[in-house]
Order: structure tokens, then C-alpha cells, then sequence
């Protein structure tokens, strides 16, 4: 009888203590840009949680990224929440990208990743930066146009 009274004691206490002990996902907090943008250079991620202790030189990547046209990069970690990639020059016109979390990325304290795992963002098609003859200018009924644009 002792001996049932003294693991159930035990038991509840252990119940009790645990109970408030709940694991938590993290997520992606922000990811910049999205959608269809022009003159994008860098890519900013923020994680609800921290993924590397802050001043690791380590080069943990969290994304996959693909690029079409491939657009090279590096990234780096802020601080312990928030990555960046810089791309190597302003992105062209007809540029899109893809940025994939890697599977089984985890925190800091352990917790999975969950929520929105793929990101893209696009540099939208060719736009006009200059035509000639130039707005509001007079032409002639047989005028030629010459359009200068942001891509080939």
C-alpha cells in the first residue's frame, strides 16, 4: 500500500509538473519581397524563433532558392531571428524566384518549422524607361517610335 501511494505521489507530481511544459513550432514571421516587384537586391527573412545563436559565423542556409534566370547570392544571418540574402546586382526585369525551407530546419531550442514553407517573389515583365518621341510631345502621322526598355 506504501509502496502504491508513494508512486502515485509521484506520478501526480510528475503530471503537475509537466503540465505546463508545452512545445511550440516556430515559423517564418516575414519573408521580403513578394509577389511582383522590380529592383529587388536583397531578401529579408524574420523567424518567430532563434535559428542560430547570435555571432555564429556558421553559414546555416534555411531556404533552397532557385532563381530563374539563375541570379547568384549569399546569405548571412543578421542576428539569431532574421537571415538575409543579397543578390550580387539589382535583379532584371523577368526574374523569378523561389525560396523553399529546407526539410527538417529546426530552432534553436528544437522546434520544427511550420506554416508557409515556400516563398516567390518575380521582377515582373520588360517596362518602358524612356521612349522617344517623349510624352506629350507632337508627331507626325507617319512617326517612328523608339522604346528603350528595363530588359531585352
Amino acid at each position: 500500500m506504501t509502496l502504491y501511494l508513494g508512486w502515485s505521489k509521484l506520478l501526480r507530481g510528475l503530471a503537475l509538473c509537466c503540465a505546463g511544459i508545452t512545445v511550440h513550432a516556430a515559423t517564418v514571421e516575414s519573408f521580403s519581397p513578394s509577389g511582383e516587384i522590380k529592383g529587388i537586391r536583397q531578401v529579408s527573412v524574420r523567424f518567430s524563433a532563434a535559428m542560430v545563436p547570435f555571432g555564429d559565423p556558421r553559414e546555416l542556409t534555411p531556404f533552397s532558392i532557385a532563381c530563374t534566370p539563375a541570379a547568384a547570392g549569399t546569405g548571412r544571418w543578421a542576428d539569431g531571428r532574421n537571415w538575409i540574402y543579397d543578390f550580387e546586382q539589382d535583379l532584371p526585369a523577368g526574374v523569378r524566384c523561389e525560396f523553399k525551407l529546407r526539410s527538417g530546419l529546426k530552432s534553436l531550442q528544437g522546434e520544427t518549422i511550420e506554416g508557409t514553407s515556400a516563398f516567390a517573389f518575380s521582377t515582373g515583365g520588360p517596362a518602358i524607361v524612356q521612349s522617344e518621341p517623349y510624352e506629350g510631345s507632337v508627331i507626325a502621322e507617319d512617326q517612328a517610335f523608339l522604346l528603350a526598355l528595363d530588359a531585352a
